[in-house]
């Protein structure tokens, strides 16, 4: 099974294009990606979500807070759109499976899953 991205937005932001998003200073920012991904063979998918950040906002979070987790972020050096696109696309890529939920725990181990600790 080959998964595909459906859609991307950014989520402080209801419905925001990430092309109509232009942070205060590409070098200095930090935003998160709600990720819609599913089999590239249907329609629909599931909700996976990935803090995309700069250098230069981690360290001023962290002089700021003392610390920073670190699970579920993407560290570019500005916010280049293209490149976070091709980067998060050619790890999606690279996710194949025998099933969808080999596919999505695959996609976890970097953004976080909807489904990441539920339990039937």
């Amino acid at each position: 099974m080959t998964p595909k991205i459906k859609s991307i937005e950014i989520t402080e932001v209801a419905n925001l294009d990430p092309a109509a998003y232009q942070p205060g200073d590409p070098e200095d920012f930090s935003c998160t990606f709600g990720l819609t991904i599913g089999p590239a063979d249907s329609d629909g998918g599931e909700q996976f979500y990935i803090s995309v950040c700069s250098p230069k906002w981690l360290q001023r979070a962290c002089a700021d807070r003392g610390f920073i987790w670190g699970r579920n972020h993407l560290v570019v050096p500005s916010y280049d759109l293209a490149m976070i696109r091709n980067v998060i696309g050619k790890f999606v890529q690279n996710c194949s499976g025998a099933s969808w939920n080999e596919v999505a725990s695959k996609l976890s181990r970097i953004a976080a899953w909807e489904f990441d600790d539920y339990q039937a």
